[in-house]
């Protein structure tokens, strides 16, 4: 754990470059222009000016160890990413978590940035996230550094990987979602960073670079960390060091238990030592001493010992409710996860109107987030007057080898009183259906051909 005494409340944002440090980052810029024939890429063209876009490239010289190549080799495969996740042209604002003290559509005039409505998927992720892991920025260091509070010790992470999943796209893992999401969070902190940055300039102060981090280490235990969380939290971290060059300031780690050292020992060699100098410990003690040593008092919350009593909490989900999925304004399609034993099977019943739509997808997979394997589909539709039939139609299901044909979510419209719209061994299925009359529509996943074997099934089924 570090002592207060010890810890400066500045610590340098860059080095002083010596001629040969500056003559790297000149080549650097060269070495990107002629790359990309002439034209610097969308991150370095959105740079303000020139001694922006050479502070950029000081950030990869310094995350490779002022080696030219490998900046140049980071730059090439964070330039590809970028171009992947539409990093550099995303709608990011209004942002779906908390900035408070900033001003964000200041912030957009001030980058450059649009600032339009709220994405439907960011929403759904941090409603499906806000009441398990609270986390956010809230006003700035004494440096003006913007501040991230990560409440880390109160999160519930088998809800949060319960609400998450729920909300995953079938084919997709959890984990897979919660890295789309903390990109976001990525993104929008690079744009804050920025903001800062040309606020501090403007002011006549220091250059802004990254974030000040706090983290709140109450209450985590040896519990809440599993194979699953451990994943996670290494995938994030390479993104953060992989396509994030020196976004962090510094992590102080308040109110710490003395196991989170131990704990970091199990990921600190996949930090790069430029991190792990930024990484500052403290037990209960003395963390509030350390909070105000590099915040100002009216810029913490009253809950970690300072005057700040923003309205509508400081942070949602300590200081004030959180919204949930349930608050979604707009309907929320659910990924299920269903577990077929051997011998057994799952089916759901939909009662249809005239051109009502039902929609299904689903992926089969031998455990879960495993191999695909196969399970028996089949999809009956029975009119009103004839659902007391539909148990018949089950009897002797013609039963093929291969997935259905035909293009994905294919109309199916039924006017019929009953037909079998499906019944065939398939690994995965995407499709809708379209009734021309009331019935019912009757969706099963049968597993009686396997004798020992349990199948695991991720699907949504939608009613419209």
């Amino acid at each position: 754990m570090s002592s207060v005494e010890n810890i400066p409340v500045s610590i340098p944002e860059m080095e002083t470059l010596c001629e040969k440090k500056e003559a790297a980052v000149t080549t650097l810029l060269q070495k990107v222009l002629s790359q990309y024939g002439n034209v610097y890429p969308p991150q370095f063209m959105k740079c303000k000016n020139e001694e922006d876009r050479r502070i950029l490239a000081y950030k990869y010289l310094k995350a490779r160890n002022w080696k030219v190549s490998d900046s140049m080799e980071m730059i090439k495969e964070n330039m590809t990413f970028r171009a992947l996740h539409n990093a550099d042209y995303m709608n990011l604002f209004p942002c779906v978590f908390t900035l408070r003290g900033f001003d964000e559509e200041d912030l957009c005039r001030t980058i450059q940035d649009p600032y339009t409505e709220k994405q439907r998927w960011t929403e759904l992720c941090y409603l499906a996230t806000a009441p398990y892991y609270s986390a956010g920025y809230h006003y700035w260091d004494k440096e003006g550094h913007p501040v991230l509070y990560d409440f880390c010790g109160r999160s519930d992470l088998k809800g949060l990987f319960k609400s998450i999943g729920a909300i995953t796209p079938v084919g997709d893992q959890a984990k897979d979602t919660i890295l789309r999401y903390h990109l976001y969070m990525n993104l929008v902190q690079e744009r804050l960073v920025k903001y800062a940055d040309a606020k501090s300039v403007e002011k006549g102060g220091r250059r802004i670079l990254g974030v000040t981090a706090v983290l709140n280490a109450e209450g985590l235990s040896w519990g809440m960390i599993n194979s699953q969380s451990l994943d996670v939290l290494r995938e994030t971290v390479t993104m953060d060091q992989k396509y994030f060059p020196e976004a962090l300031h510094r992590l102080i780690v308040i109110n710490c238990p003395s196991f989170v050292a131990h704990a970091y020992s199990l990921i600190r060699g996949s930090l790069d030592k430029n991190t792990q100098q930024k990484i500052i410990f403290c037990d209960k003690a003395y963390s509030m001493e350390l909070l105000k040593k590099i915040v100002d008092e009216d810029k913490i919350p009253v809950f970690l010992g300072g005057s700040c009593s923003c309205s509508g909490g400081c942070l949602p989900g300590i200081d004030s409710e959180c919204r949930s999925l349930a608050d979604a304004p707009f309907p929320v399609p659910r990924t299920e996860y269903v577990s077929i034993a051997a011998g057994k099977r799952h089916t759901i019943e939909l009662l249809l109107q005239p051109d009502e739509e039902a929609q299904w997808e689903f992926r089969c997979t031998k455990s879960w987030g495993g191999q695909a394997t196969e399970i028996v589909f089949r999809a009956v539709f029975a009119s009103q007057n004839d659902v007391g039939t539909m148990d018949s139609l089950w009897s002797s299901p013609a039963v093929g080898s291969q997935r259905t044909s035909g293009s994905l979510y294919g109309s199916l419209e039924v006017s019929s009183s009953h037909r079998e719209l499906k019944s065939e061994k398939m690994e995965m299925d995407r499709d809708r259906f379209v009734t021309k009359v009331c019935g019912t529509l009757k969706l099963e996943w049968d597993n009686h051909s396997s004798w020992l074997q349990t199948k695991y099934l991720q699907l949504r089924v939608i009613k419209s």
